[in-house]
């Protein structure tokens, strides 16, 4: 038995090595494939906060609706290596990358863990089959591949991997002091850990009460264990406390995320049309203290160059326009919700997991046995359900989903949590129809997962094999050429993502929101609206656009920016 088990510890590495190799060589590919574009807005307002912080300006810096571990990672990361305008996205890429190594070697140490939780819980039993070890890492890696590039994606500009990441340090940590050792240094760790998380994502300050509670009870003796956990709360404060009194000496209110209020409203009650300039119409919706400047009516323009800092003020901190906002308790809205999320859950993930773990209890015969077994596993259990449940409640997780920012981000880590819980309380009968039940469920995870993974990647080589043009850094250098200076205003179509104004180092001061509704307009119209956005200080107004614009639009003053579809109109002209 020693010598199968040596055995095996060596056959598992070129494992691991081989399923490292193809986790690595996947995530450069979905990273570089995509090297060129950013996901959303969100990135543009990460990058400015990046910048502020490495300044001191901490006006900029501080913002209530994003966290700041992201923006360090990416201001530290440009001032290291000082990318050119044109290599800026790339280096975006690359620190996504880098999120996703660490990721993976947090995931490995959580599945270390978990591996040894499940043999020293099943060791005492010798009339059950033990899961073999390679089935967990075959598994295991493949759930974590799948999360990662998949649900969460290098594409996506956030910070949802160093979450994932940190979600699965913790976890493992949990598991250490469950079943190694609850030694001060873990539960130090632990709060040090969970600060940070913090730090990456608003949301995980609740759900690391759940990690802390869990904690306290993994041990066994509370009298052994307060103390240690008391101590991973001031550690939890010490790094978690500093970014909340400097949000909250600037918003005049104690606060440690406006996050939360926002998604609430503009997702679940519903009561706030819309993601910008709010104008407080709707009624017992609250009165904005500081709304966007509307400077026309129809079409509508707005104005919002001070006093917030950033390419895109508007969006650099949606909780300073936001500011008088009264959230609302709709109790019919938040049982829709909850019901459109569970319907999510179940056909993203919670109906496969439902569908397996009854095929194991099934195969084993004792279902409230399986049950009870399912229950003792609530170290883990408790924070997944935690995490999914916060966002269930919180945001409307089906109708966040886009192509670029796939909401599954958010809960990523904590399905994965999931699986591991469930599926380590699986107990059945030490058979040869036990193990090859076990062997053909892992391969066919691994083919399903495999398959749908190679057609994405198929996309992504595609990407990486043809000719791509740099879109953004081609206008950036263009209004550059044109004598728009870095500095210098600048003005916007809706339903545009400018992130070319972010490598021409331009600020956007207003923006028409219907494009549509311009340019039915008559001549006269829209030259007193470009007028009106003159008098912003804006040089010029830039469009993509999404419709047939009326001919001949050069003769009007418009003229394409190369060949990137995009067009600029110098403010100051006759239409």
């Amino acid at each position: 038995m020693l010598q199968k088990t040596i055995f095996f510890k060596r056959k598992k590495y070129p494992i691991k090595a081989i399923i490292w190799l193809i986790a690595l060589l996947l995530g450069a590919i979905q990273a570089w494939a995509n090297r060129y574009n950013l996901a959303t807005n969100d990135a543009i307002a990460y990058l400015d906060i990046g910048d502020a912080y490495l300044r001191g300006d901490w006006n900029i810096a501080i913002a209530g609706y994003w966290s700041p571990l992201y923006s360090w990672l990416l201001g530290l990361t440009m001032a290291v290596l000082k990318p050119s305008t044109y290599w800026e996205f790339p280096v975006v890429k690359l620190v996504n990358f880098l999120m996703y190594l660490f990721a993976l070697v947090c995931f490995n140490f959580f599945l270390n863990e978990l591996i040894f939780y499940y043999q020293n819980k099943t060791s005492r039993d010798s009339f059950k089959l033990r899961i073999p070890e390679w089935a967990w890492i075959v598994s295991g890696y493949t759930l974590f591949i799948w999360s990662s590039l998949k649900w969460t994606g290098l594409y996506s500009d956030t910070p949802d991997m160093c979450t994932s990441a940190l979600i699965y340090f913790a976890s493992g940590i949990v598991l250490r002091i469950h079943t190694r050792s609850e030694s001060w240094f873990n539960f130090i760790m632990l709060g040090a850990v969970l600060g940070f998380a913090y730090l990456s994502k608003a949301a995980m300050l609740p759900i690391s009460f759940a990690f802390l509670g869990v904690s306290l009870f993994s041990v066994g003796k509370l009298r052994l264990a307060f103390p240690r956990v008391i101590a991973a709360f001031l550690v939890f404060a010490i790094v978690s406390t500093p970014f909340i009194a400097a949000l909250s000496i600037s918003k005049g209110r104690l606060t440690y995320s406006d996050t939360g209020k926002l998604a609430y409203a503009w997702l679940v009650s519903d009561h706030v049309k819309g993601y910008k300039f709010w104008q407080g119409k709707e009624p017992d919706g609250g009165i904005p203290k500081h709304p966007p400047r509307k400077i026309f009516d129809n079409p509508e323009a707005f104005e919002f160059g001070t006093p917030v800092g950033g390419t895109y003020p508007i969006w650099h901190d949606p909780s300073y326009w936001y500011e008088g906002l009264k959230s609302k308790f709709i109790l019919t809205r938040q049982i829709r919700i909850l019901g459109r999320n569970t319907i999510f859950y179940y056909k993203i993930f919670l109906g496969s997991l439902v569908f397996g773990y009854l095929i194991l209890v099934c195969v084993r015969g004792k279902f409230w046995l399986s049950v009870k077994e399912l229950t003792d596993n609530w170290l883990l259990l408790i924070p997944a359900v935690a995490g999914l449940s916060a966002y269930a409640i919180g945001t409307d997780v089906k109708s966040a989903f886009i192509e670029t920012q796939p909401s599954t981000r958010y809960i990523a880590p904590f399905i994965v949590l999931l699986f591991a819980g469930v599926f380590s309380s699986v107990r059945l009968p030490n058979s040869q129809e036990s193990k090859r039940l076990i062997a053909g469920m892992t391969i066919a995870v691994l083919v399903a997962v495999g398959v749908q993974l190679s057609f994405q990647t198929s996309k992504d080589l595609w990407n990486v094999l043809r000719p791509q043009q740099h879109i953004q850094w081609q206008i950036a250098n263009r209004l550059n050429q044109l004598g728009i200076h870095p500095g210098e205003r600048v003005a916007i179509f809706g339903y545009n993502h400018p992130f070319w104004a972010r490598l021409a180092r331009v600020k956007i001061v207003a923006e028409i929101s219907d494009e549509k509704s311009f340019w039915e307009k008559d001549a006269d119209i829209r030259s007193e609206v470009l007028k009106t956005i003159e008098r912003t200080g804006a040089r010029a107004i830039i469009q993509k656009p999404s419709l047939q614009i009326p001919d001949p639009i050069s003769a009007n003053g418009w003229q394409e920016i190369g060949d990137t579809g995009y067009y600029v109109y110098f403010l100051g002209q006759e239409v």
